[in-house]
């Protein structure tokens, strides 16, 4: 986003990145793309306030995101544009791993996700429980120090000898 970047009356100002950028770009182009758009949306009976979690899909999972264009945090992109019905084509890529990490005087608190899941079979119980975690915002929050590792009741030993 940087210096080329020209989308809003009040471009990307670093001392507030909260609330820039902003605005509408008030040009022909831009005043007839967001025309075209309302009319597509009538047309095809899409309400206008449609987010993208509730049109964008994987498998019958709904995907939260944008593109990188528009400055998502959770990256995705569809197979497509948007169709009369008001969905995408599936999301096909994206983020796959997002971590979201704070240093606190106590230690490290993690939350990471793998956007995807970790299993790519669709028989395994990991074939979609992160990205139904990620569907709803939700996180797996990592363990560190070893009282953390040793209260996780799922937690399996195994010694291996040479």
């Amino acid at each position: 986003m940087g210096q080329g970047w020209r989308c809003c009356p009040s471009p990307f100002d670093p001392y507030h990145p909260v609330t820039t950028p902003r605005g509408l770009k008030r040009d022909a182009t831009t005043l007839r793309a967001l025309a075209d758009t309302v009319d597509f949306f009538r047309t095809h009976r899409i309400p206008l306030t449609r987010t993208a979690g509730q049109a964008q899909h994987y498998g019958k999972i709904a995907v939260p995101g944008c593109t990188e264009g528009e400055g998502c945090f959770d990256r995705v992109r569809t197979g497509g544009p948007l169709r009369a019905d008001g969905t995408y084509p599936d999301v096909n890529t994206g983020s796959s791993f997002m971590m979201a990490v704070e240093l606190t005087p106590a230690g490290p608190r993690t939350r990471t996700i793998l956007t995807y899941s970790l299993s790519a079979n669709p028989s395994s119980p990991h074939f979609s429980d992160q990205t139904a975690l990620f569907s709803r915002g939700a996180w797996v929050t990592e363990r560190f120090t070893e009282a953390e590792i040793g209260s996780d009741p799922r937690l399996r030993v195994a010694s291996v000898r040479g």
